[in-house]
């Protein structure tokens, strides 16, 4: 099962005087079959957190491994190969191409994979949120709720081991919010499955089994669900 550890990570951007620090001295381990939230104020790292361990950015220093493979030793072509088979991506503004079809979203994602029978597996992933009567509407037919339920669907489409979510209910309403953070609770039921979800939503804390707070850059504390 695919543990997550960052170690002394480190990330900057800018150069000379105008050089910022994202990330200090990350330390973090994130177990599967986990809800783990990161929360903070802005600028605090959380999305530069999310996007180094979720391949996106290589820090400038320290290491990223994913079940025992070094991240930060890959080249770029293994990095898109890495996120591509492993990691499944939720964003805020949804990122639906508006010109298709709810389905033929999901089965774009599929299809750049090189998956076989995508339709099946498009169709399944939407049943799984719900949305398996609505395949046939482009994304200006739908509520955001129910963009964002596509949206879902099309990160674990191709099963992965995996999932990054970055403030995914923050342009929900109460109702569609809670929708989308009991999908993502029960995505990670899959066995030796790991979610990440970046959030300012005090309404994702009580499905959490693990919240990590930031501060400018690092990690000051964090808290986990006390099971009877």
């Amino acid at each position: 099962m695919p543990e997550i550890v960052a170690e002394r990570v480190e990330l900057a951007f800018g150069e000379g005087a105008a050089r910022t620090s994202a990330l200090r001295d990350v330390n973090a381990a994130i177990a599967p079959e986990a809800f783990t939230i990161i929360m903070g104020p802005s600028g605090s790292g959380k999305t530069s957190l999310l996007s180094v361990l979720g391949a996106l950015m290589t820090p400038d220093k320290g290491r990223v491994l994913v079940d025992g493979a070094d991240l930060t030793t890959m080249s770029a072509e293994q990095l898109a190969a890495f996120r591509r088979k492993y990691i499944g991506f939720v964003f805020q503004s949804f990122r639906l191409m508006a010109g298709l079809t709810a389905e033929e979203n999901v089965r774009m994602s599929l299809t750049m994979r090189g998956m076989r029978d995508s339709r099946n597996h498009a169709l399944r992933a939407l049943a799984e949120v719900g949305l398996e009567r609505k395949g046939h509407l482009k994304p200006d037919a739908m509520s955001g709720g129910e963009k964002q339920r596509v949206a879902v669907a099309r990160a674990l489409a191709h099963d992965p081991m995996i999932v990054l979510a970055d403030e995914p209910t923050a342009s929900l309403d109460r109702a569609s919010g809670l929708q989308v953070g009991d999908l993502l609770k029960a995505a990670v039921q899959r066995p030796g499955r790991a979610l990440i979800v970046v959030t300012h939503d005090e309404r994702l804390r009580p499905l959490a089994d693990r919240v990590i707070f930031m501060e400018d850059g690092t990690i000051v504390r964090e808290a986990r669900k006390q099971y009877a």
